[in-house]
């Protein structure tokens, strides 16, 4: 009797061997994709037809979650966060950053299926809500801004339940079976709660909510059960009931290697790490308490306060719109967004946790000196026609925004350094060295802060970065990917997993 093919090996094309089981799966598909698009196209029959029970549910829930959070800022605030989970741009950072994450690894076929999903969200949700073209709900209190003709279904609990359920397909088959039900009701439940944002907000029907999770529901079932058969095709044949894509054994989309513990060594470098961010911080409180006390009446204070009114003079339509767009790349959006990158990217290419580990410390560490020195100095902002909005009064000292600027953009750059083997790679230091101070200005020129809070905060940003970098990164040009490993002195993480 012929042996049957290993597990991972392309079977013989006339072979009929596991055909039963390639059936099986493929009916599970496709069930799933009936069990998304069913549901849609019954909702969107009775949406066109104005069932009276669903339309009834549909105007209730829409006028009385508006008018229980509506009279509240702090619960609108909140709402907004939690939408923006389900959003366009939450989702072109994720699916963008598995894309690469992938890519980088050498996993070209999960990549794919990730693309793949993406794309198609892109082009399927504008497109169903085109062709349907239902009016949002209209609410007593309006807190969100939206296109009139754009309900039907919602893009948010679309985009949400896409997302996030393409990274639970690929972490699943990465992580312990023990974490997984987690994994999946943690997943669920963030889906659930951008719907529930969208009904609350007043800019959608319950309808539309339910028809974004079924149609998302049908296209991720598609680009998943497309891709189990390619898998099959291809011979992979996984022992793992709990792998949804069927992705072949060693080819999880681990993160990183296991990190050796040293807790010495870890105590040595908090304790490094806590003595610099000590000393960072009472230099720029110092020089804050000083400025603010002792030398606002001199040159310097008169100098600050002259470049103040002079940006204001200067202001016109076309440069207020540059700054702007200038200060919008260290705002919190964009250290979130920008940060995440790094992160993950960084652990693609190193195939270890330590560049997400300075990436966090960098930024956190970078928040908390900057409100810890804040409230100290407490130095208000300059006193003529401002251009924004929301920010406290006596927070002038350090700029936030350009410390973190100098923090952001110098991590990318140690990165860089570090982790690439290029003499080329010190090149990337134009990066912090042009943005920052361009970023600096920008704050100046809206009255945010004066000249000294600007050099403040490129100096706590800049030294954290370096501190951080010298402690927590390895030598420039060493790491683990530039073709030279860290020496023992410098590391103790694992060696590299090779993927395919």
């Amino acid at each position: 009797m012929p042996s049957s093919p290993a597990p991972g090996t392309p079977e013989n094309p006339a072979s009929t061997s596991g055909i039963g089981r390639f059936e099986a799966r493929s009916a599970l598909g496709w069930l799933a994709v009936l069990l998304g698009a069913v549901p849609f196209l019954l909702l969107w029959l009775l949406v066109q037809r104005s069932w009276s029970p669903l339309s009834a549910l549909d105007g209730d829930v829409a006028a009385g979650l508006n008018s229980v959070v509506s009279g509240s800022p702090l619960v609108v605030g909140a709402l907004r966060a939690v939408t923006d989970l389900g959003g366009t741009g939450t989702a072109v950072l994720l699916l963008v950053l598995a894309t690469l994450f992938l890519l980088i690894r050498g996993q070209r076929r999960l990549a794919a299926f990730v693309a793949t999903t993406g794309l198609g969200l892109a082009v399927l949700g504008p497109l169903t809500k085109a062709i349907v073209d239902r009016a949002r709900p209209v609410v007593d209190s309006p807190v969100v801004e939206t296109p009139s003709n754009a309900s039907f279904p919602s893009g948010h609990a679309m985009t949400a339940l896409v997302t996030w359920g393409v990274l639970l397909l690929l972490t699943l088959p990465a992580v312990r079976r023990s974490v997984r039900p987690w994994l999946v009701a943690g997943t669920v439940l963030l889906v659930v709660a951008v719907g529930f944002t969208r009904l609350a907000l007043g800019v959608h029907f319950v309808s539309d909510v339910l028809a974004g999770w079924a149609l998302g529901a049908g296209w991720l079932a598609v680009t998943t059960a497309t891709f189990r058969g390619w898998q099959h095709r291809l011979g992979v044949d996984p022992d793992e009931p709990l792998d949804p894509l069927d992705v072949d054994p060693g080819e999880e989309p681990h993160l990183a290697s296991a990190a050796g513990r040293d807790g010495s060594r870890a105590r040595s470098v908090s304790l490094r790490l806590l003595a610099a961010a000590a000393a960072v911080f009472a230099v720029i409180t110092a020089l804050g308490l000083v400025a603010t006390a002792v030398l606002t009446d001199t040159w310097l204070g008169r100098f600050d306060r002259g470049v103040v009114r002079w940006f204001v003079e200067v202001r016109d339509d076309g440069l207020t719109t540059a700054m702007e767009w200038v200060s919008v790349l260290s705002g919190t959006r964009a250290v979130i967004g920008v940060g995440l990158a790094l992160a993950v990217l960084g652990v693609a290419v190193a195939a270890r946790w330590r560049p997400a580990i300075f990436v966090a410390v960098t930024l956190v560490g970078e928040v908390a000196l900057y409100f810890l020195s804040a409230q100290v100095v407490s130095r208000m902002r300059p006193a003529v026609a401002d251009l924004t909005s929301g920010l406290p009064s006596a927070a002038s000292w350090p700029s936030g925004h350009a410390a973190a600027a100098a923090a952001l953009y110098g991590a990318a750059a140690a990165l860089v350094i570090a982790y690439h083997g290029s003499r080329w790679r010190w090149a990337v230091l134009a990066l912090p060295l042009l943005l920052a101070p361009a970023i600096g200005v920008s704050r100046i020129y809206v009255a945010a802060h004066y000249p000294t809070d600007v050099l403040a905060g490129l100096l706590l940003g800049g030294s954290w970065v370096c501190t951080c970098a010298r402690v927590l990164l390895p030598r420039p040009g060493h790491g683990p990917r530039a073709g030279i490993e860290p020496t023992v002195g410098r590391t103790h993480d694992a060696p590299v997993v090779a993927h395919r």
